[in-house]
């Protein structure tokens, strides 16, 4: 399982590193035009605005008033004072390798802030996690009670299978966070139906602990 959860982390981040990569900036700024006309169309102007305002102010706090993202910055990009104390070097990569590298580093940092506004989309639906997942995981545990009074053995395989759909659907909602594609925000609520259904079928087949 460690290993399992190790490589799943790793192709999260090669997304990550592919994204930042080889997306365009132009392509990054479309994404999040989009996105943003679907949450209006899905939850209205004023939950659009507040998700957009949220997501800049934790952005603002992790990265711009601590000073990490101009230091990313600064370590790749010299400032025009490093470049003419670099006799004989002022011009390398001024106009191709620079830019080159700017360009990456703002689609990592457009990245960084979707990812956060997509993470706070999917804590707007933290009500209807508690509202979905509550009954079916009641259902589940007098379901097996249910089958433990009539002595009926629990499904090994259902209680393995359910468990891999709600780490498979977990983990498709992190990779989520960072695909170079919009999600519309009914991903959320479908995924938590699924993890729903799954917790009832791994509660319903759990077996009694001697």
């Amino acid at each position: 399982m460690q290993r399992n959860l190790l490589f799943s982390l790793m192709i999260w981040l090669l997304e990550v590193i592919l994204v930042a990569s080889f997306v365009s900036d132009r392509w990054t700024r479309e994404i999040q035009a989009t996105e943003d006309r679907k949450l209006i169309a899905y939850f209205g102007v004023e939950k659009e605005a507040e998700i957009r305002h949220t997501a800049q102010h934790w952005f603002d706090q992790l990265f711009v008033r601590t000073g990490i993202r101009e230091s990313v910055y600064r370590y790749f990009i010299p400032t025009e004072r490093e470049r003419q104390m670099s006799k004989g070097f002022e011009d390398v990569g001024r106009n191709d390798l620079f830019p080159f590298i700017q360009s990456r580093l703002d689609v990592l940092w457009d990245t960084v802030y979707q990812m956060i506004k997509r993470f706070v989309m999917a804590c707007a639906w933290l009500p209807f996690l508690l509202v979905a997942i509550l009954p079916f995981a009641v259902d589940g545990l007098i379901r097996r009670k249910v089958s433990q009074t009539n002595f009926d053995y629990p499904s090994p395989m259902a209680h393995r299978y359910s468990l891999y759909i709600i780490l498979g659907v977990l983990y498709l909602l992190l990779m989520g966070l960072t695909l170079p594609f919009p999600v519309p925000p009914q991903s959320i609520p479908i995924g938590i139906i699924i993890v729903a259904w799954a917790m009832n079928t791994l509660l319903a087949n759990t077996q009694k602990r001697v």
